[in-house]
């Protein structure tokens, strides 16, 4: 009976493990294009615009390339 109970836990235990191995790989292979996030970009992007600059002084606007103190850009997954 005991011998029984153990064979079972082993077969589970193996079957868990090759289902899951298989969930991880299927997961970590899939990659997110340029394209999409381009696109996930533009979509979530404020018509306002949201990015400023501020004074004058030595850091490079990203937006206009002027001198500015600091600049102030929402968040991106570009940068």
């Amino acid at each position: 009976m005991k011998n029984k109970i153990n064979k079972i836990l082993v077969i589970v235990v193996v079957i868990a493990t090759i289902t899951g191995g298989y969930i991880q790989k299927k997961q970590s292979s899939s990659k997110v294009s340029s394209l999409f996030l381009e696109n996930v970009e533009a979509l979530a992007y404020e018509e306002s615009g949201g990015r400023y600059c501020f004074g004058i002084g030595t850091v490079d606007c990203p937006f206009n390339h002027t001198k500015v103190d600091t600049y102030y850009a929402p968040y991106s997954l570009l940068y």
